[in-house]
């Protein structure tokens, strides 16, 4: 499986449009390190102080996500990018250059022979400055290609670790896209030993399948848009790496789930409409299986739930599905607690001794829980939304371990006021999806033991690994 690194470049492009003031750029800013994605690529600075006070802002509240400075093509503007951006956890220089014969002649009054010059010596300087330096090839689709492979190659060889290739006009279809990608990595051995971007637009909509081609010629890196145009949807590329990821051997570090959450508070906050695509739905329990149905009929909704099952384990789940399904048809939503029940059941590396929940109107929600590991036990305490929420950052916080939450519910199993709740967690961790279930008359601890249960089995294949 490739891990996908995403680099959003919805600052950059809002600053040409004028789009954003302060305040929403920062909260996109934030949103974007909130949702883990691996960059976020500013605005070239210009001579006004805002701009470096802007960067310079950003650099004390992000804290997970790189930030990625471009340094134009003078050394004075490279010195004063780096200082904008040097306090931040994961600065990164960026050195954009054009490399068509129109673009280097009318807009950076270069001949080619210069340009070569300059991106050598931005690059190093660059490196001198910051450890993690990108070369970005503006124009790369409507250079000539022996001079693209040249100014790639100087661009390594100064110290750039990572590449990025642009189809900025639009003029190459998905699979031309993925084949121009291939042809460079045949004449650019070196493309190999760096980190490789793709930047596609969109003005066809076709950018997302542009930049599965390119991962697939074997770029790792995708630049994306949470809101605007211009590039790939950030929405629309996760999603595709949702349903298709595991046959595409791709997976994300985004959190998908909080992105759409992000996604629907941006609108409030901004009061317009950031048009993504729409979240994968929730299984739809109009959709029922019952004991006529096939070994394969049942993979088939096994897999649209999002899981990959082995032979023994689909087995495990089609005995347990022909048990139910012998009283009543069987919903989607009761076939994924059959999967989380059933499927890859592992010794418990994560065993819960105690908790205690402390809630209520006015107090802040604590979470106070003890884990056995190895025989030792650990006592954590944490703070959250709710008792569930609280509980899940308590187990986080012992574990030292976290995944995104892909789907948790509860649904009653008996009926009265001593109900019984069976608790449905998610977990996905690269690209792969982990359930675990929970039963007890009490929700809280049916979450925390159907968390536990999914969290087990990660551990479980990551030592096996």
């Amino acid at each position: 499986m490739k891990k996908i690194s995403i680099t959003d470049i919805t600052l950059r492009r809002a600053a040409e449009g004028g789009q954003l003031g302060f305040k929403e750029k920062l909260e996109v800013a934030k949103a974007l390190d909130k949702i883990n994605v691996s960059a976020i690529e500013l605005p070239p600075l210009t001579e006004n102080k805002a701009d470096s006070v802007f960067v310079k802002t950003l650099a004390s509240l992000i804290h997970n996500t790189a930030l990625a400075q471009p340094v134009g093509l003078t050394a004075d503007s490279a010195r004063r990018a780096w200082e904008a951006v040097c306090k931040a956890d994961r600065p990164r220089l960026i050195v954009d250059a054009p490399v068509s014969s129109v673009q280097m002649e009318y807009i950076a009054r270069k001949k080619p022979e210069a340009m070569l010059e300059t991106i050598k010596d931005q690059v190093s300087l660059c490196v001198s400055m910051c450890p993690d330096v990108e070369f970005c090839a503006t124009d790369a689709s409507r250079a000539e290609r022996d001079y693209l492979c040249q100014a790639i190659r100087a661009a390594i060889q100064a110290g750039a670790g990572s590449v990025s290739i642009c189809d900025t006009a639009g003029i190459l279809l998905p699979e031309e896209f993925g084949a121009f990608l291939k042809e460079l990595y045949e004449k650019i051995p070196e493309l190999r030993d760096v980190f490789v971007k793709v930047v596609c637009d969109d003005a066809l909509e076709l950018a997302g399948a542009s930049a599965v081609q390119a991962l697939g010629a074997g770029a790792s890196g995708v630049k994306t848009c949470l809101m605007g145009t211009g590039a790939p949807k950030l929405r629309t590329l996760c999603g595709i790496v949702q349903h298709r990821g595991e046959s595409l051997g791709l997976f994300t570090a985004v959190k998908i789930t909080e992105l759409d959450r992000t996604l629907q508070r941006l609108n409030r906050f901004m009061g317009v409409e950031i048009k993504e695509a729409a979240a994968p739905a929730a299984p739809d329990d109009s959709v029922t299986y019952d004991s006529q149905d096939s070994i394969a009929a049942v993979a088939e909704g096994v897999k649209a739930l999002g899981y990959d099952l082995s032979e023994d384990d689909l087995a495990k789940v089609y005995e347990e599905f022909l048990r139910l399904a012998a009283r009543k048809p069987v919903s989607r939503r009761e076939l994924d607690a059959i999967v989380a029940a059933s499927a890859m059941q592992v010794p418990a590396a994560y065993a819960l001794e105690s908790y205690v929940i402390n809630s209520g109107n006015i107090i802040t929600t604590t979470a106070c829980l003890k884990l056995r590991h190895q025989e030792e036990s650990q006592e954590v305490i944490s703070t959250g939304d709710g008792p569930i929420d609280a509980a899940f950052k308590a187990m986080e916080s012992a574990t030292g371990r976290h995944y995104e939450l892909e789907d948790f519910h509860i649904d009653a199993v008996t009926e009265g006021k001593e109900a019984i709740g069976r608790a449905i967690v998610r977990l996905r961790s690269e690209g792969r999806l982990y359930s675990g279930s929970g039963v007890s008359t009490d929700i809280v601890s049916a979450a925390i033991r159907a968390y536990l249960g999914a969290l087990n089995k990660i551990v479980y294949e990551e030592n096996e690994a």
